[in-house]
């Protein structure tokens, strides 16, 4: 048994599980496993201390009334140690600090359910002694209690071994060896119901291990799921702030393009849009007042054509920069020319195309030919 009590060095790294609370790293789902075992092991252990310690008043009342008082009072004084000891470990486990290694708690129960073995090897043992109804007593508590505390005590290994061969065994061994005559047959059959409990004890014990294990299966995709669906969460508020920017760009972009269309429309000053080699494109209506002609005559025709053939250099000048330039428009029927300022302004490229430029023309009007 003490092999089963002795303490195993923890891991050194800390992982985080459930409820925030740190445990020694193991191969998973190690640590939570048994801390999941612990916490089950010791919501049952309150109760089944107290179910002992009543069997144990009861036997001290048999113990006096076949006339076994002192060794019955010094052993009821052990049975109410070893409860007191029980319920000790429990409010420590309850007020314990949210980390550190959970055997440690689970070794103490151990230790707690030898203690109370031997309390009960020594009633089936020392303390076994005729009437015949004493004898039958003690067998029925043994067997109860050991039986009984199979559910108690299953999630931890060892946890419900350390009660039933602790008690079991010795009194199965004193039927076979000390009492002879009809005790034989008892005692193998003590035997074997501690052999058959172990064996059911074990069973339930990987049980319990397996459930508890798809719990935390269960929980981890849970968590995943979640965080899952978090992540979803954000894209999609994301996204929808995307599209809300983009369609908050769109809609600035075309109230833009109708605040241009409408100031190149409604501007006082004739405006002339022409392409990377100088051909007109559009017009506003004071460039149809400002050269007498319409929209439709403008369009296509180079802006050269506009103006005196000295002022050609200063046109393709003013298609590669911004620049203001006096030029000179062309007069009508061979007559003289007529001076006004031009402000040139190059325009953005656009699919590719090489950039045009705008022209503003500020001057006295003139009608060209």
């Amino acid at each position: 048994m003490c092999a089963f009590w002795r303490a195993r060095k923890p891991a050194l790294p800390q992982n985080e599980h459930n409820d925030g609370v740190s445990l020694p790293a193991g191969p998973w789902p190690d640590p939570r496993l048994r801390a999941l075992q612990v916490d089950e092991l010791y919501r049952h252990a309150p109760l089944a201390a107290w179910f002992s310690y009543f069997v144990s008043i009861l036997t001290l009342g048999v113990l006096i009334e076949t006339g076994d008082m002192g060794r019955g009072v010094v052993w009821f004084l052990w049975a109410t140690a070893v409860t007191f000891f029980r319920f000790i470990v429990v409010v420590l486990y309850r007020r314990r600090q949210p980390e550190g290694d959970p055997s440690m708690w689970g070794r103490l129960i151990i230790a707690g359910n030898v203690l109370a073995g031997l309390q009960w090897a020594i009633l089936g043992t020392v303390l076994f002694a005729p009437p015949a109804y004493r004898e039958l007593f003690t067998a029925f508590v043994i067997t109860c209690l050991v039986g009984g505390s199979l559910v108690a005590y299953a999630p931890l290994r060892w946890a419900h071994e350390a009660l039933s061969i602790t008690a079991g065994v010795p009194f199965a061994l004193n039927l076979l060896v000390t009492q002879g005559g009809a005790h034989f047959f008892v005692g193998i059959t003590a035997l074997f119901f501690c052999f058959t409990i172990v064996f059911y004890a074990r069973q339930q014990t990987r049980h319990i291990e397996e459930a508890l294990r798809l719990q935390l299966e269960r929980d981890g995709l849970l968590s995943l799921t979640a965080m899952l669906n978090e992540k979803l969460s954000m894209e999609n508020r994301e996204l929808a702030h995307r599209a809300a920017v983009r369609g908050v760009s769109v809609e600035q972009a075309r109230e833009a393009a109708d605040r241009l269309a409408a100031l190149f429309e409604g501007s006082p000053l004739p405006q002339l849009e022409c392409d990377a080699n100088g051909a007109i494109l559009a017009c506003n209506a004071a460039a149809e007042r400002f050269f007498g002609e319409t929209r439709a005559e403008l369009t296509g025709r180079p802006l050269t054509w506009l103006l005196a053939p000295a002022d050609a250099g200063a046109v393709s000048e003013g298609a590669r920069q911004a620049m203001m330039a006096e030029v000179h428009l062309r007069g009508r029927e061979g007559g003289p020319a007529a001076a006004c300022v031009a402000s040139f302004t190059p325009l953005p490229e656009v699919d590719g195309r090489r950039p045009g430029f705008g022209v503003t023309l500020v001057g006295s009007p003139v009608a060209v030919a």
